[in-house]
């Protein structure tokens, strides 16, 4: 067997291994909610509303440029139902009219307030609240990046657990009190609840609230909503089970405060934050051999604004990536590390070689095993069986997670399912191979840049599907 062939071969059983990897989780993740929905069923969490124990929240939302969906982001945050909280609008600097705008529609008047900071961040120009029966303080502070705000909204927390979200969000009207049940079950372990988070492009969004459902028309947003209900439900369940969850998604995390503090806060212009902070915390108490969880609540759902086009969609997943590289340079040493358990020996590992190897092996693969199939190089007795069977095992994926999707209900409009199916089997002609590009090329970069990864928000929740295809 010459080198050539070796090479070939090798790649594809990586993707066979990667493919069978992801089938695996899946199947753990079917078991890890059928579990977390009986407790949530019998769980009485509506009783933590009544409930004078019911531990307080207070809800950090950065802010940078978001004039487009910062109000209805918080009258979502506003709609929860929870019995005690904050919300904490962190504005970053922001050039366009998102100060504004919390001013004009919340009535903001600014408040002397003590200012003890336990993290460090940007300077602080002026604190506000609003005058009206809203529990919401408005921090307006110079720049300084997306972690250095929340760490000032940390700084501004009143309460012992710490929401931090996006600016973009619609939550639903439980889902904090869903993602706090886990912290009530288990309160001298539990140090991070990770939401889960769908794309809101399509829905319809009535002053805070999704009032309906909808898939996004658009192939690129459509491509995304497959994308997130295989992450969300077809991995994380799974990782949470083995309390090895690599993110705490940025868009939507509960932390025990004094656990964050003590580990440091948010790192400050990181293009991870959220997964570097979960890394950080996974390997803070692994180290100090104290008991921890770190849990991912399905139920607990909140709705973010996807990338609407081609090309913002190519700046977010380059800067994902490089997020990834830094948080992969800075943790490396955790890898097979037996210390960390099965952080260390198994999902780190995993996380590294099929997500940050992938693009790499994936894009030399579409090269020379085509061009080694031209050239005769390739025995097809043995090359095709083996593609057929990684194909196979991703469109088993692709299916298991819609599969796993069914039992929340979302999406049951006539023709609904079929366009989710073809999605997700179409998905591996066009937009994947579009990624791993991107992937590739977020691998030609100074690290040394800051970036706030402002996305060009539309502010797509606000209308109607129907609406927006008209505009």
């Amino acid at each position: 067997m010459t080198f050539i062939e070796f090479f070939n071969y090798a790649v594809l059983l990586y993707f066979i291994a990667m493919e069978a990897q992801l089938l695996i989780l899946a199947v753990m993740s079917y078991g890890a909610l059928r579990k977390d929905r009986f407790a949530s069923r019998f769980g009485r969490i509506h009783d933590m509303l009544t409930s004078d124990t019911t531990p307080p929240v207070s809800i950090i939302i950065p802010a940078y440029n978001e004039a487009a969906g910062i109000v209805e982001s918080v009258r979502s945050i506003a709609l929860l139902q929870y019995p005690r909280k904050e919300i904490l609008v962190v504005n970053d600097g922001s050039t366009d009219e998102t100060m504004q705008r919390l001013i004009d529609e919340f009535e903001l008047e600014p408040i002397d307030t003590p200012y003890r900071p336990r993290l460090d961040s940007a300077p602080i120009k002026r604190i506000y609240k609003s005058s009206l029966p809203l529990p919401l303080v408005v921090v307006d502070k110079e720049n300084g990046g997306k972690g250095d705000a929340i760490n000032a909204g940390l700084n501004v927390a009143r309460y012992p657990y710490v929401m931090a979200t996006d600016a973009d969000i619609v939550l639903e009207e439980e889902a904090l009190l869903r993602a706090m049940r886990h912290f009530v079950e288990n309160r001298s372990a539990t140090v991070a609840v990770a939401g889960n988070v769908r794309p809101l492009n399509g829905c319809d969004v009535r002053r805070g609230k999704v009032t309906r459902v909808a898939l996004p028309r658009r192939p690129t947003e459509m491509a995304q909503v497959v994308e997130y209900i295989r992450s969300f439900l077809g991995a994380r369940p799974a990782w949470s089970h083995l309390n090895a969850l690599p993110i705490v998604s940025g868009a939507f995390g509960v932390f025990q405060k004094e656990a964050v503090i003590e580990a440091g806060g948010y790192r400050t212009g990181h293009l991870g934050e959220d997964m570097e902070l979960t890394m950080r915390l996974h390997r803070h108490f692994r180290k100090q051999r104290r008991p921890y969880r770190i849990v991912y609540a399905p139920d607990a759902v909140a709705w973010t604004e996807v990338p609407t086009n081609k090309d913002i969609l190519r700046k977010q997943r380059i800067r994902w990536h490089r997020g990834l590289m830094q948080v992969i340079r800075e943790y490396k040493g955790m890898l097979f590390d037996p210390r960390y358990g099965i952080v260390g020996m198994v999902s780190w590992p995993s996380f590294v070689a099929f997500e940050f190897v992938a693009p790499i092996i994936e894009f030399i693969g579409w090269v020379a095993v085509p061009a080694s199939l031209l050239l005769g190089i390739l025995n097809l007795e043995i090359a095709i069986p083996l593609m057929l069977i990684a194909l196979a095992l991703g469109a088993a994926n692709s299916l298991i997670g819609l599969i796993l999707d069914e039992r929340f209900g979302y999406y049951n409009r006539a023709g609904e399912a079929w366009r989710l199916l073809i999605y997700s089997l179409g998905e591996q002609l066009g937009l994947r191979q579009r990624t791993v590009w991107w992937r590739v090329r977020a691998m030609f970069w100074n690290p040394r840049r800051k970036e706030w990864g402002d996305m060009q928000r539309t502010g797509v929740g606000n209308l109607s599907a129907d609406e927006k295809v008209s505009a």
